[in-house]
């Protein structure tokens, strides 16, 4: 039996049915919630908080799905809710946290940071991984840590393409179709987020 598309579901959400309407939402929770909260991790860097977005972007997807027009595919217009719901609970939270930089491996790992922003952003993804060795899982532990400090310094706009650039490898297209904006707008933006990144690394690379 063929499985009910994402546009199916969305408008069974408007079903009068009740158990329709719950199978299909519970439907489209379990299809996207792992990347819908991958999103909102990277934008908030907190799992309570980055839970928090997700809950409130799912309760829109509820609301509103029935309206949902099938000119974008539905994993956009979610990404867009979820991104959001992220960037205006990040603004609410007001969240500015301290990175301890003392030692000479936070240093250290800054340093490979910075020499290559757009790379170092794809650290952003949750670096436990069941193959590496403690030392190495606790390193990128500490990069990750340094890369969603920096970019959460970042505008709102800018971090908004960073986080769905790295690590999700969208597209210039598929980000713009989230974001409502053209490709080149994306590439701009992102040009712009690479060397903020670059200047809030250098700037912690120089604390004493």
């Amino acid at each position: 039996m063929t499985e009910p598309t994402d546009v199916e579901l969305a408008r069974r959400l408007g079903s009068r049915d009740r158990a329709e309407r719950e199978a299909a939402f519970a439907l489209l929770f379990d299809r996207h919630r792992r990347r819908a909260f991958d999103l909102a991790w990277r934008v908030l860097g907190d799992a309570s908080l980055a839970a928090d977005a997700v809950q409130e972007a799912f309760l829109t997807v509820y609301r509103k799905g029935p309206r949902f027009e099938a000119r974008a595919q539905f994993s956009s217009w979610l990404y867009r809710v979820v991104l959001n719901q992220s960037i205006d609970l990040r603004r609410r939270e007001k969240r500015h946290r301290a990175l301890p930089l003392g030692d000479a491996a936070g240093r250290e790992s800054m340093r490979a940071a910075s020499s290559q922003a757009g790379s170092a952003a794809d650290g952003a993804r949750d670096p436990a991984s069941p193959l590496q060795g403690p030392d190495v899982a606790a390193r990128r532990a500490e990069e990750a840590a340094i890369v969603r400090a920096a970019i959460e310094r970042l505008s709102p706009k800018l971090a908004a393409v960073v986080v769905l650039r790295y690590p999700e490898g969208l597209a210039y297209e598929e980000i713009g179709e989230i974001l409502g904006l053209p490709p080149g707008t994306v590439r701009s933006r992102l040009n712009r987020a690479h060397a903020a990144l670059r200047e809030i690394l250098g700037e912690q690379l120089d604390r004493p």
